[in-house]
């Protein structure tokens, strides 16, 4: 079973564990599962210790950092323009400023009300997203309740069109979106197909007899054929609350079996549900959540107890398999190239190449990357499969995801920066 590339935890929602000693406590269960992602809260007024980050990084696991901030409250792009930037240096690509903008809750009160609801969240959103970009990270767009205050089907349809009535060319050429993976109780098919499958719901009706909406597990279905449809792009997906009911009743979803999970988050049909399963686009299945205070109402949703022991007895199995799984990799190599002094490059800066040159913007940006690690700097794709290690310098997608996959099926780490030129949007 393999879930190296997709799964992910919501960790505390709080910001008071990341000390040495929560390192040291959960680092080891999540390695001990494959986890890829681990989406953090962080504070605005200071970062989170570079060793927590670190100690992530180095062990295989991206961060997606969280500030959850009211979506109006008076906090300025610039005043995090400090902490973007040492994220971004430390290794993190991924951040996401706000949650849920479709519902009441989200927003400084007494400012629900006032008109034009999605154009004061765009007005919002885009600076934290240009900002984002600067600092060398990808802004993820927030997740939304699936039904919400404000239908979430609108919601999104009327950004997008926004985005392209403003000419935010950048918005749509990288676009991430974090979206809800609540089943609502409903069964985990429920939905699958999107529009091309059941008819479009109407706002806060009920589905007519024998149709589905998008208010189950396959929301992101829904969203992306809406962006594909009016943006033309097909998104990035991160699935937030998986394995949730509904984070309103702050549950499990107790009818949902985790083989069924692991099944989708290795990208694999679901077993009696063959035609449902999770592509490439999605990038992250988080599941809610890794854990919270045993004293919390959250606890209930916990995979672990604070002190780190599992909460669901199907942890134990899936670590018992992950680790037969590292051993039989150990005992019985099927690539040549296993060891490191095997590769006649240790690490390769693989550059975007243009018949007019190099931009000197693009090796003032790589700079830091040639003075921390010293690597071999090249534009060849086949001459980078050389390489123990790949940096892959993404500068708006000159590498498609076949160039990619060559990396990787070489057998190379592979760490890819997407960049965006800034200049290249119009907002």
């Amino acid at each position: 079973m393999k879930m190296e590339n997709k799964l992910g935890f919501h960790y505390f929602q709080d910001t008071d564990h990341f000390q040495s000693k929560d390192l040291s406590l959960w680092l080891p269960q999540l390695k001990s599962l494959n986890t890829a992602w681990l989406i953090i809260k962080s504070p605005i007024n200071i970062a989170i210790p570079e060793e927590f980050i670190s100690g992530l990084l180095e062990n295989g696991i991206q961060p997606v950092i969280d500030f959850d901030l009211p979506i109006n409250d008076e906090t300025r792009p610039g005043e995090l323009r400090v902490l973007l930037s040492v994220y971004a240096k430390w290794g993190v690509k991924y951040v996401l400023f706000f949650k849920s903008p479709n519902i009441k809750a989200s927003w400084v009160n007494g400012t629900w009300a006032q008109g034009d609801l999605v154009e004061r969240f765009l007005d919002r959103y885009l600076p934290f997203l240009r900002m984002a970009e600067q600092n060398g990270l990808t802004s993820v767009f927030p997740p939304l309740q699936p039904g919400g205050d404000y239908w979430d089907l609108s919601f999104l349809k009327k950004v997008f069109q926004l985005v392209q009535q403003r000419r935010s060319l950048g918005f749509g050429n990288n676009l991430h979106l974090a979206v809800s993976a609540q089943t609502f109780s409903k069964p985990l098919s429920w939905g699958n197909g999107a529009g091309s499958r059941w008819k479009a719901p109407r706002p806060y009706s009920k589905p007519d007899l024998g149709e589905e909406d998008q208010i189950g597990f396959n929301t992101w279905q829904w969203y992306a054929e809406i962006a594909k449809e009016i943006l033309n792009v097909t998104p990035k997906i991160f699935l937030f609350w998986f394995g949730s009911s509904t984070l309103k009743q702050n549950a499990l979803d107790p009818a949902l079996e985790f083989d069924r999970l692991s099944e989708l988050i290795s990208g694999q049909p679901v077993s009696g549900n063959e035609d449902l399963s999770i592509g490439k686009d999605v990038l992250a299945c988080c599941l809610w959540m890794l854990s919270a205070d045993d004293a919390s109402a959250l606890a209930r949703t916990a995979w672990f107890d604070e002190s780190g022991q599992p909460k669901q007895k199907i942890i134990e199995t899936i670590q018992q398999q992950v680790e037969e799984t590292r051993k039989q990799s150990v005992e019985y190599p099927v690539s040549n190239r296993v060891a490191e002094w095997m590769y006649p490059i240790d690490h390769y800066l693989l550059l975007p190449s243009y018949e007019w040159g190099v931009p000197e913007n693009t090796l003032d940006r790589v700079r830091p990357i040639i003075r921390d690690s010293k690597p071999t700097i090249g534009f060849s794709l086949f001459e980078a499969m050389n390489a123990r290690k790949v940096t892959v310098w993404n500068e708006n997608g000159a590498f498609d995801e076949k160039d990619i996959d060559m990396l990787r099926q070489s057998g190379c780490i592979v760490d890819e920066q997407i960049i965006k030129s800034i200049g290249a949007e119009v907002y």
